[in-house]
């Protein structure tokens, strides 16, 4: 199949959730054998290594600027539609089986006159209007809650009328599937995992590692609660305690990383590509995480790297993990808790972690992607 992949922003360096998912499943349909193009808007150009990487895997790369400008907040329609509204004009001209739209914000490209497809899928990410609804309740900025409210409240209607007019949704979380009411269009499409499964095993020290985005207010929300609720108990139980902070940033926030630094026994690395290196460190992940929506990828990638899990729901969710397969914790007593019950049972840790990677290798990407494609032919 000739399949166009339709991103909103550049999905290498895979250095986030969303553009993991993306980049995997492209490396996926690619081995599959099928002719893949990938169609980018972002706010920044692509660099000529970015280009050359991206072009490995893919037949043809096509890139138009995103475009933001004041007077989108007083439309009607998202703002995070309009400011892809610039892949309605992009010169294509070519003819493809299948559009994959990464969320109904690149909607425009349906609208592009240079280019023709038979069927529409959109990979369902978040349910968009509730995960920036959430986005404002991390956020500290009075002027951030009043936009992330606005645009809750019109992404919802927006993702009404996109979602009633495409062939079908491929759902990356499962909650999210069941809460919506697309099931005769929609399919659990689990998370793209590619990487071989490392065995979780017995280490030596105290090390906690969180990984993630921190240009997102819903991790850097979670990291601090940590950082001032969980850390100094650790800190005064545990003598070998060190908690590492991996994180990526798409701009300097020397102010956020200078505050983080200032912890004691905690370090923070910033847009590192040897993430190897921390999982091996880690003997426990937290996902801290209380606002969000979809699937939170950090979790399932330190269960695949063999890190035992300590998540609230909202960290865990959509994935389908049981409380066998995880140590959940919402307070900070349970976080506390189950950290020291990591350390302190290892062997019970590692029997959790391989009941999720078991479980996750039952429900496999690939095996859903190629039933949904036959589909398609």
């Amino acid at each position: 199949m000739r399949i166009a992949v339709v991103i909103g922003f550049l999905p290498y360096p895979a250095n986030f959730g969303g553009a993991l998912d993306v980049w995997e499943r492209v490396k996926g349909l690619t081995a599959l054998g099928h002719e893949v193009d990938l169609i980018v808007t972002d706010k920044i150009n692509p660099s000529k290594e970015q280009i050359a990487e991206i072009k490995q895997y893919t037949d043809g790369f096509y890139f138009v600027r995103r475009e933001n400008n004041v007077n989108q907040l007083f439309s009607n329609l998202p703002l995070q539609f309009l400011s892809r509204k610039n892949l309605a004009h992009i010169e294509i001209n070519k003819e493809y089986d299948l559009l994959i739209l990464e969320s109904e914000f690149c909607w425009s490209i349906t609208l592009n006159h240079s280019i023709k497809f038979n069927k529409i899928v959109i990979r369902v990410h978040n349910i968009e209007s509730h995960y920036f609804k959430m986005l404002g309740k991390s956020s500290t900025s009075l002027k951030e809650k009043i936009y992330y409210k606005l645009e809750s409240y019109k992404i919802k209607k927006f993702t009404t009328t996109v979602y009633n007019k495409v062939d079908r949704l491929w759902f990356i979380s499962k909650d999210d599937l069941e809460k919506m009411n697309y099931k005769a269009k929609s399919i659990f499409m689990p998370y793209p995992i590619n990487d071989s499964y490392i065995e979780p095993k017995v280490k030596e020290g105290s090390n906690v590692v969180f990984m993630g985005s921190l240009f997102m207010q819903n991790n850097v929300y979670g990291l601090k609660w940590y950082l001032k609720n969980v850390h100094p108990e650790l800190v005064k139980k545990l003598l070998s305690y060190h908690f590492y902070i991996v994180g990526s940033l798409k701009e300097t926030n020397t102010s956020l990383v200078d505050e983080l630094k200032a912890y004691p026994q905690c370090t923070t690395i910033i847009n590192t590509s040897h993430l190897d290196e921390y999982y091996e460190k880690a003997q426990v992940f937290v996902n801290p995480m209380f606002h969000g929506s979809g699937v939170k990828v950090k979790s399932v990638n330190a269960l695949v790297n063999g890190v035992p899990l300590v998540s609230t729901f909202t960290g865990a969710e959509g994935i389908g993990l049981n409380v066998n397969m995880y140590y959940h914790a919402e307070s900070i007593t349970e976080f506390v808790h189950q950290i020291l019950d990591v350390f302190n049972n290892r062997e019970k840790a590692i029997e959790c972690t391989l009941k999720a990677q078991k479980y996750l290798q039952n429900i496999h990407y690939l095996d859903v992607l190629k039933n949904e494609l036959n589909a398609f032919k």
